[in-house]
């Protein structure tokens, strides 16, 4: 297909970490990291922040954690389906959509733990937590540890990969003596969860400056003000932060890029970067509807996938994704030699979830009917859910971060020939996985790479 739109889909960052062994045999993985893979001493620790806020962290070591080849898969499917559901759910004002499914599902995998009644049921229901069973905790740490083991440190053969999560809770001092055990033992052993605790309403101006330093901190400043807001009184933000950064292994030449035209979602044509590859060695896959390629990383185990809708199939093609459609797109792909023209792009999303996860269904978390007595007795609804994810794409390859904070309160070779020819100039979408893992980090609509938001 050439000179079509791209539909850039950036279907999954696939952020999703597993303590499985790396062949997927489920035996258990070496990885014992905690916070960005820092492991961390089990007893509490006295500190005062930098900007005066005093506070005591509380860590312990992340416990190993072993996943079959069978609950990686449906986890994966798990993340495709969340993405999916809030790509329809927020509407099509916007003409970019980034999502990181991993980061949303490891935090409300943290919040399901400790819910009851109809607010886990909801929660399990929207985040599609039902089908991985009585370990879903566990399984879906494993899938992040499995995630973390593909971290390597810069060598002459290969550049260095990065893949780092964090977890950390942030409670009023007031829950103090009162959070419950089981459920810290479980969010410690299963997501090596962080805890701090300090006077969160003395000055709520002064606690979201500290929440989102400590998350600017963690990627790498490309998610500088996660939290927008706060209510009157807070008693817990519990936040998932990840960062990624990798390079593709056949870099793109830098000499080959050159200004195109692309068609926004809109049918404007605006000139932009776009990059090309014109014997790269890929996955591909293509059917009347759509084409995709998967460009592959430094590891070879992660990779971008690019799904280009056929121009006849631009309006409908969203609405028939669903989990199986993009699972079938995935089991397409195959050994190819593609002639790339992908647009460079810099990227943010910012989002204020709660209207959509309503839209979804999940109701009773919000409402005074919300039951979190198992975090902690006395624990306040969900007051409202912040989502920032930023994607970077050049020659180079990619950097990507992406942070969820759920806040409880209340206010009141040889020389080759390409055999497919794939322009990415209209809107397309991108997934970001682990083909073995079969997470899904980040998962874009791309209606427009010129815009920055």
């Amino acid at each position: 297909m050439t000179e079509n739109k791209w539909w850039m889909t950036m279907a999954a960052l696939c952020f999703t970490g597993c303590a499985a062994a790396a062949d997927g045999s489920g035996e258990p993985a070496s990885t014992s990291d905690t916070e960005a893979g820092d492991p961390t001493e089990a007893e509490s620790t006295e500190t005062i922040g930098e900007d005066g806020i005093d506070a005591r962290v509380e860590c312990s070591e992340h416990a190993q954690l072993t996943v079959s080849a069978e609950d990686l898969a449906r986890n994966g499917r798990g993340d495709a389906a969340v993405g999916l559901k809030l790509l329809g759910a927020l509407g099509q004002e916007s003409d970019n959509v980034l999502l990181s499914p991993l980061s949303l599902r490891t935090a409300f995998g943290q919040v399901d733990a400790g819910a009851s009644g109809a607010s886990r049921t909801e929660i399990e229901d929207v985040f599609e937590l039902t089908e991985l069973g009585e370990r879903s905790h566990d399984v879906l740490g494993g899938a992040m540890q499995l995630l973390q083991s593909r971290n390597a440190a810069e060598t002459e053969q290969a550049p260095e990969l990065i893949f780092r999560p964090a977890n950390r809770s942030f409670f009023d001092i007031a829950f103090e003596s009162s959070v419950n055990a089981g459920w810290l033992k479980q969010v410690q052993e299963s997501y090596g969860v962080c805890f701090e605790y300090f006077d969160m309403n003395r000055d709520t101006a002064e606690t979201r400056a500290h929440i989102n330093d400590w998350v600017a901190d963690q990627t790498h400043d490309m998610i500088p003000e996660l939290v927008k807001f706060l209510p009157e009184h807070v008693s817990l933000v519990l936040v998932n932060a990840l960062y990624f950064k990798a390079s593709w292994e056949t870099p793109f030449d830098a000499g080959l890029t050159t200004d195109r035209q692309f068609t926004t979602r809109s049918g404007a044509r605006v000139e932009l970067p776009m990059m090309r590859a014109p014997v790269l060695m890929a996955q591909y896959a293509s059917t009347d509807g759509w084409e995709a390629v998967a460009i592959p990383y430094s590891n070879a185990r992660l990779e971008m996938v690019v799904i280009l809708p056929a121009t006849s199939a631009a309006t409908s093609f969203e609405s028939s994704l669903d989990a199986d459609a993009l699972d079938g797109i995935f089991e397409e792909l195959a050994p190819s030699y593609v002639d790339l023209a992908l647009p460079k792009f810099d990227i943010t999303s910012s989002w204020a979830l709660r209207p959509a996860l309503e839209r979804l269904g999940m109701n009773a978390p919000f409402s005074n009917a919300a039951d979190f007595r198992g975090i902690a007795e006395g624990m306040e609804p969900i007051f409202e859910v912040f989502h920032d994810v930023a994607i970077a794409i050049d020659e180079k390859g990619t950097e990507a971060s992406a942070a969820t904070a759920v806040v409880f309160g209340e206010d009141g070779g040889e020389e080759s020939v390409a055999e497919h020819t794939v322009v990415v100039d209209r809107t397309f979408y991108v997934a970001i996985r682990d083909s073995e893992a079969r997470s899904v980090l980040f998962f874009a609509r791309i209606g427009n790479p010129a815009a920055s938001e």
